[in-house]
C-alpha cells in the first residue's frame, strides 16, 4: 500500500490499516485522526504536519520517520518504536507512550503534557524545551539525554547518566 492509497481509503471511511507497510511514505500534513495503524511500518515516513490525533499506533514502527509539528494528541503509541525519529515541536499532550523506544530521538520542543512515558526508553534524546508537565515518566530511562530547559520532566536517579563537566582548570 502506497500513501495515496491509504489516505483515499481513509476519506473513503477506512480507518483500520493495521500492519500496513508505509515504509518512507509520504503522509506529510495529512488529517488521519483516529486511524489505526497498530503494527505498522513507518520506517522513515514522512509525517510532518500530520493530524494523528487519538491514533493506535501502539507496536507500530517508526524508526527515524519524520513527525516534525506532527499532532498525535491523546495517541496510543505504547510499545512503538520511534528511535532516531525526527519529533521537533510535536505535540503527545496526553499520548500512551508507555513502553515506547524514543532512543535517539529529536524532541526538541515538543509537547508531553500529561503523557505516560512509563518505561519509555529516552535515553540519548534530544528534549531541549520540551515540556513534560504532568507527565508519568516512571521507569522511563533517560540517560544521556540532552534537557536544557526541559519543563517538568521527572528523572529517577537510578535511570540518570550525566556527563561531568571538569571547569577547575
Amino acid at each position: 500500500m502506497n500513501a495515496q492509497e491509504l489516505v483515499k481509503k481513509y476519506a473513503a471511511g477506512e480507518r483500520d490499516f493495521s500492519n500496513a507497510e508505509l515504509k518512507g511514505a509520504n503522509l506529510a500534513e495529512a488529517k488521519l485522526r483516529g486511524i489505526i495503524l497498530r503494527g505498522a511500518n513507518l520506517e522513515k515516513a514522512n509525517l510532518g504536519w500530520c493530524n494523528l490525533e487519538h491514533a493506535d499506533l501502539s507496536n507500530a514502527i517508526l524508526k527515524g520517520a519524520t513527525l516534525n509539528a506532527a499532532h498525535l494528541h491523546n495517541a496510543n503509541c505504547a510499545g512503538a518504536d520511534f528511535s532516531d525519529a525526527k519529533m521537533k515541536t510535536c505535540g503527545l499532550r496526553e499520548a500512551n507512550l508507555e513502553n515506547a523506544n524514543l532512543r535517539g530521538a529529536v524532541l526538541v520542543g515538543a509537547k508531553l503534557m500529561g503523557a505516560n512515558l512509563r518505561g519509555a526508553n529516552l535515553s540519548k534524546t534530544h528534549l531541549d524545551g520540551a515540556d513534560f508537565s504532568d507527565a508519568d515518566t516512571e521507569g522511563a530511562d533517560v540517560s544521556f539525554t540532552e534537557t536544557t530547559n526541559t519543563v517538568g520532566l521527572k528523572m529517577s536517579q537510578d535511570k540518570v547518566s550525566l556527563k561531568r563537566i571538569d571547569r577547575s582548570s
